[in-house]
């Protein structure tokens, strides 16, 4: 019920924006895409706050939240340029369109592309060090926050959210202009007052509450200041009640839909492992200082950022273009010794960006 609580939160609140809530796993992680295969930023603890974005649409059991503090992305450092004696401190501009990958504190390259950034457009800066990516022509890329409007995402079951008072709070506060000494106005009311109290929110009907507040209005042009104020308020709770409604009515077809879902979600897996099946090992590559009998050794990072394998690549095969890119290694696996670490003869590198 989370996410119909945010809806609900969102419509009342007159919000487009964000909701707070309440980290309630041990250990949520946060990613930069909805999907479990996505890149994972950074890891938030139980009690830690987010702010989700309840009006962003998503895949089934995914929320949008705005960038946690440690999230941070990369920009290559030629495409910037220093920020004018005038910008803000701490910022450069872009000079030439470029790519921004997503980051991670723990990773040693920039992770998987997520969008572009324009010239004239501005960036800030991180108080991270630079990376140095590449042997042959190594690229410097920047840390710097995330793009304005930038989501992340997160399990919707790993966050709680404690609603606001309830609307009839709301019903209950002081108008400006009080209805003593209008009869009239005090029952209109009175039945606001009983429709939205002791009831759910999606059973709210607003309707003819609006239409005896403009029938007042109408009747007595002297009425236009209270009722308007009344008005104003009525909004809110039909703003409510309406994103109610339609998640309940969605709620109710999802539930027949539940085995469908399940049935789609296991058949994604089935196909995600068979393509797992289909390489030994898949991760980001990069360059690495470790060598054996000779040969420069390539290191596959996995997506927490940490080296899941070196990669021993024959003559033939140029890694060197794929630096930073998700592939898919096929080759003979085995634990090296002296490298304390799993050891992969590699006889392909498939890049699997180009196949998202």
């Amino acid at each position: 019920m989370i996410v119909a609580q945010l809806v609900v939160a969102a419509a009342v609140l007159g919000q487009s924006g964000s909701v707070e809530a309440k980290v309630e796993a041990d250990r949520l992680e946060v990613f930069d895409a909805a999907e479990a295969d996505g890149y994972v930023v950074t890891t938030l603890r139980r009690g830690d706050i987010v702010r989700v974005k309840p009006g962003e649409a998503l895949r089934h059991g995914w929320l949008a939240i705005e960038p946690p503090s440690a999230a941070f992305c990369w920009v290559e450092e030629s495409a910037l340029k220093p920020a004018g004696a005038n910008d803000p401190p701490n910022t450069a501009k872009v000079k030439t369109t470029t790519t921004i990958r997503s980051g991670n504190l723990k990773a040693k390259l920039p992770g998987p592309p997520r969008g572009s950034l324009k010239p004239g457009d501005r960036v800030r800066l991180v108080d991270r060090p630079a990376l140095e990516v590449g042997d042959k022509a190594p690229k410097r890329w920047r840390a710097v926050t995330p793009p304005p409007g930038r989501s992340f995402f997160v399990p919707a079951d790993g966050v709680s959210w404690t609603p606001p008072a309830p609307s009839a709070v709301e019903v209950r506060a002081v108008y400006a202009t009080s209805s003593e000494g209008d009869p009239d106005l005090r029952k209109v009311d009175a039945m606001l007052l009983a429709e939205t109290t002791g009831q759910p929110v999606e059973k709210w009907r607003l309707g003819p509450i609006r239409e005896a507040y403009e029938a007042l209005e109408k009747a007595d042009p002297a009425r236009s200041r209270a009722v308007g104020e009344r008005l104003k308020r009525l909004e809110g709770l039909e703003r409510a009640a309406k994103a109610a409604q339609e998640f309940v009515e969605a709620a109710m077809k999802a539930r027949d839909l539940d085995d469908e879902f399940d049935k789609i979600e296991g058949k994604l897996a089935d196909v995600e492992r068979t393509r797992s099946r289909a390489f030994d090992v898949v991760g980001f590559i990069q360059p690495s200082a470790k060598m054996l009998e000779g040969r420069k050794l390539f290191a596959l990072i996995g997506r927490e950022g940490s080296v899941v394998a070196y990669l021993d690549v024959p003559p033939g095969l140029d890694p060197d273009g794929l630096t930073a890119h998700r592939v898919g290694v096929r080759g003979r696996p085995g634990y090296n010794a002296e490298l304390k670490a799993r050891l992969v003869d590699v006889r392909d590198l498939v890049d699997l960006e180009t196949k998202r």
